[in-house]
């Protein structure tokens, strides 16, 4: 029997660590030119520890955490999206109807007010940003359009500057434009980024974009500047990404399928 080193409000121990993820290099023809990771990174090794099991077996997707609780996104087919709250034993607390939210690709949670924010994803789809509130029944109660920076959307809510980071591209293979912008959609400053993987996953850590694919976790600057690449040693499909405020780093989740499942990456990230 492991702990699982969750934040102070998750009272929660787990049962098997699941292996260790080696940070390592990107290779250069990945990586777009002027985005290559510093020589001098340093490498830093994670556990990966089995949170819980998700109890719902449908087309998990996005992921989000808040408050002891995570928010998990399932597309249900016809550019309809479910978010379903759970504790971290796997409890289900509560759940959406179907909302228009599409593929549900990525949630991620406001800190100021507790709103969901829910992406559309797909390779084929316009991007859009659904702002769901979660008190009483959940609905939408904004929406954002990004189609004209692409398809294929992810989004992130940038707490440190009160906005979002928005992922986009003309399908899953990229090439991809992040953008920061306000609350309101308006673009403050984008980078650009070439294909690192199938995307699956975004959040911020402070100034740090930690941008997911199929088993790695991308760490960029503000810039677009790769920093290092974590390699997650798991089976499935790789399915959304949440981070938890611990200290001067963050707690980081990652979520996979077949089956559905959460795991927390230890230590904390900083």
């Amino acid at each position: 029997m492991h702990p699982t080193r969750l934040p102070a409000d998750v009272p929660l121990t787990r049962r098997t660590a699941l292996g260790l993820a080696g940070a390592a290099a990107l290779a250069g023809a990945a990586t777009l030119a002027g985005t290559a990771r510093p020589a001098a990174a340093a490498e830093r090794s994670y556990t990966f520890e089995l949170v819980f099991d998700v109890p719902d077996t449908g087309n998990m997707q996005g992921l989000a955490y808040q408050h002891g609780r995570f928010f998990v996104g399932f597309d249900v087919g016809g550019g309809k999206g479910i978010v379903r709250e759970y504790r971290p034993d796997g409890t289900k607390v509560k759940e959406s109807a179907p909302l228009d939210v599409g593929h549900a690709a990525e949630v991620s949670v406001r800190r100021a007010d507790g709103l969901l924010y829910v992406a559309t994803g797909g390779g084929t789809n316009p991007t859009k940003v659904n702002v769901v509130d979660w008190t009483g029944e959940p609905r939408i109660v904004r929406t954002i359009d990004f189609g004209s920076l692409g398809n294929s959307g992810l989004v992130a809510v940038d707490d440190e500057r009160d906005g979002l980071l928005v992922h986009a591209g003309p399908g899953d293979n990229g090439p991809f434009v992040f953008a920061f912008t306000d609350l309101d959609g308006n673009v403050r400053s984008t980078f650009p980024l070439g294909y690192q993987g199938v995307p699956q996953g975004l959040e911020m850590s402070g100034d740090k974009v930690l941008y997911y694919t199929n088993n790695t976790i991308t760490v960029l600057d503000r810039a677009g500047t790769i920093l290092e690449a974590i390699t997650i040693p798991l089976t499935g499909e790789s399915e959304g990404l949440a981070v938890a405020p611990a200290g001067r780093g963050s707690r980081v989740f990652v979520g996979y399928n077949k089956p559905n499942r959460v795991y927390a990456m230890t230590p904390a990230f900083r």
